[in-house]
């Protein structure tokens, strides 16, 4: 079964694919330029919308001052673990860390995070509930548009974006979407209708609920 990955694995993760049943090509559908910023001094709580965000964050801070973070998916939030921050929320998407923000910390004023692309949900429902924030551009995400001769029946997805990669110049449908959230689903569906999410928000968590799929196929 052809398989096709919005985002460059690594030997090991091709390999595992490889061993499981799946013919595997791989592209990156984003490139990414973190930024240079200042992290303002007002700043102690920080919430961040992807790992590259919090990736540009830490190269940011090469003091290590200890904030309090809120961040979107278990990679960034490790990520800012291993750099001295204090993970105070994980969410499995925007939407899921707006409500939890909203719900425990509504009266704290934040800093947010975030790249060129950024979904709307988080901004729009912090404002909604009068909760204070300022936006801090810390990466820029260009899309890359390949087109491909071959038919894949699987195509592992990692961002919404990464879905509008590939339909840019691919009209395939019928194929099953491999998405790392419900978010990415809800983007993915617009071109498919056979689609399956990934219990953790990893890319290891994508590569699971693929080779789970080809196993119930």
């Amino acid at each position: 079964m052809k398989l096709l990955s919005t985002k460059i694995l690594s030997e090991e993760q091709v390999s595992r694919l490889t061993q499981a049943g799946f013919e595997v090509s791989h592209y990156d559908s984003l490139t990414i330029a973190l930024l240079d910023f200042e992290i303002p001094e007002a700043a102690t709580h920080c919430i961040f919308s992807s790992q590259n965000a919090a990736k540009a964050f830490v190269e940011n801070n090469p003091g290590i001052k200890q904030y309090e973070v809120y961040c979107v998916g278990e990679k960034a939030a490790l990520l800012l673990e291993e750099n001295e921050q204090k993970v105070l929320e994980i969410g499995q998407n925007a939407a899921d860390l707006a409500q939890k923000i909203i719900k425990n910390h509504k009266n704290e004023q934040f800093y947010y995070f975030s790249g060129n692309l950024r979904r709307p949900e988080l901004p729009q429902m912090l404002a909604q509930n009068q909760v204070v924030f300022h936006e801090v551009p810390a990466y820029e995400t260009q899309l890359n548009y390949p087109a491909f001769e071959s038919t894949f029946e699987t195509v592992l997805y990692y961002s919404p974006t990464g879905v509008q990669s590939y339909h840019k110049n691919n009209q395939n449908t019928n194929y099953t979407a491999i998405c790392i959230g419900e978010t990415t689903r809800s983007e993915a569906v617009k071109f498919t209708t056979h689609t399956a999410t990934a219990l953790h928000t990893t890319v290891d968590g994508v590569l699971d609920a693929a080779i789970q799929h080809l196993e119930k196929a």
